[in-house]
């Protein structure tokens, strides 16, 4: 037992996981110093393994009870619009989210009217859609606010509907905001002041919040509302279109409409069911924790195949077959357990870490032995006397 517990905590395990992450820190700093490298570093900013697992997780996610998703098509004008949330607020909605801005006195009188109207039919139970504008970097504030014609006269319930960060990166949308501070004082984002609507659900203002895309939502068109009361009544109902070029999204699930994007967000407020991502150094230790386990388990079916003398044997050890299978089975546990964290507790250990580290384990293995083999020919250090891999031992 001693003599096991000596080889499994040997120096030289730990020296060759620090030197993995030692390989890892210069190819990370390379990366980001040499401009050849930007689109691999472009490609690096806007990866997450929680895409992956989202993906896996949406193929069995069940559909949402409490959300309907209303489409009025690009081409509903704004009469009927207001007579889709006319008819909504009849049905008796928990409440009403309209991810549509109406700028400006467009189309008709009576359609203006027929909005206006519905505004104030509503009312507290409607949330309409603003846009924050001309960010200001120094003061960490939005200048400006475009809202619908009605709303400042009004005083509608408004939130705001921006999905993309300030600097208007397109990247994949992970996270939602939830208030921000602007000119007019404090704002609560469209899916938090919807979830408000309903019920107290308490967020951090200024926060922002990951995204949790584990359900699905019923799409319903603008013309099968009347017809659809069990999926009105007693139902938060977000009202937007699912085909507006313009207002389509990159997300773990692929290409996706701003409003359906909305509506994952009101379900993760309301249901206090973001994911909780592990931190640096938690992440870094689990990843070296695995590195060293998979360093002592590489060494042993190393050790375990060089006493066999069967031609099998020759073979597994030569061709490196049996270390391949081992690799892809040690990783593959690995992106079990981190996806069923995700999946079942909420819970983000960043994967692609310590896959990466798990990669480059076998380079730091062979660029030890080889420093070891090297310099135990001329050196009698005590590092080198004590190592595993002196084959010059006397």
């Amino acid at each position: 037992m001693k003599k096991t517990l000596k080889y499994i905590f040997h120096i030289d395990h730990l020296l060759i996981t620090i030197l993995t992450f030692v390989l890892i820190g210069v190819g990370y700093a390379a990366v980001m110093s040499f401009p050849f490298f930007d689109p691999l570093k472009q490609a690096m900013s806007d990866m997450s393994m929680t895409d992956y697992f989202f993906s896996l997780a949406d193929k069995n996610s069940d559909l949402n009870q409490d959300i309907t998703v209303v489409d009025i098509k690009d081409e509903a004008g704004r009469g009927k619009i207001a007579q889709a949330i006319a008819t909504v607020d009849s049905l008796e909605p928990w409440a009403i989210g309209v991810d549509i801005t109406f700028k400006g006195i467009k189309g008709t009188a009576a359609e203006n009217e027929a909005l206006i109207e519905a505004a104030l039919k509503a009312g507290d139970k409607a949330v309409w859609a603003t846009q924050l504008v001309d960010y200001d970097f120094e003061k960490k504030t939005f200048a400006q606010r475009r809202s619908s014609f009605f709303a400042e006269d009004l005083g509608v319930k408004e939130g705001f509907s921006n999905l993309d960060d300030v600097d208007y990166s397109h990247k994949t949308i992970r996270k939602m905001f939830t208030a921000v501070d602007g000119n007019q004082g404090k704002l609560a984002s469209l899916p938090v002041a919807i979830a408000q609507t309903v019920d107290s659900s308490n967020v951090k203002p200024n926060d922002k919040l990951t995204i949790d895309y584990k359900t699905k939502f019923v799409v319903l068109p603008i013309d099968s509302i009347p017809t659809h009361e069990e999926l009105i009544k007693n139902h938060i109902v977000l009202i937007g279109s699912t085909t507006d070029e313009g207002d389509m999204w990159k997300t773990p699930l692929g290409k996706m409409p701003g409003v359906v994007l909305q509506a994952y967000s009101v379900y993760t407020v309301r249901n206090h069911s973001h994911i909780h991502y592990a931190s640096y150094l938690v992440n870094l230790l689990i990843a070296f924790v695995l590195c060293y386990l998979f360093e002592v388990l590489v060494d042993v079916q190393n050790r375990w195949l060089s006493r066999k003398k069967s031609a099998w044997a020759v073979f597994l050890s030569r061709s490196y077959l049996l270390l391949r299978i081992v690799t892809i089975v040690f990783m593959a546990l690995v992106t079990w357990g981190t996806l069923s964290l995700f999946i079942h507790h909420s819970t983000y250990v960043d994967a692609i870490l310590i896959l990466l580290v798990l990669g480059v384990l076998s380079e730091a293995r062979n660029i030890y032995i080889g420093a070891i083999s090297a310099l135990s020919k001329n050196h009698n250090w005590w590092i080198l006397k004590n190592s595993l891999f002196n084959n010059n031992k006397k």
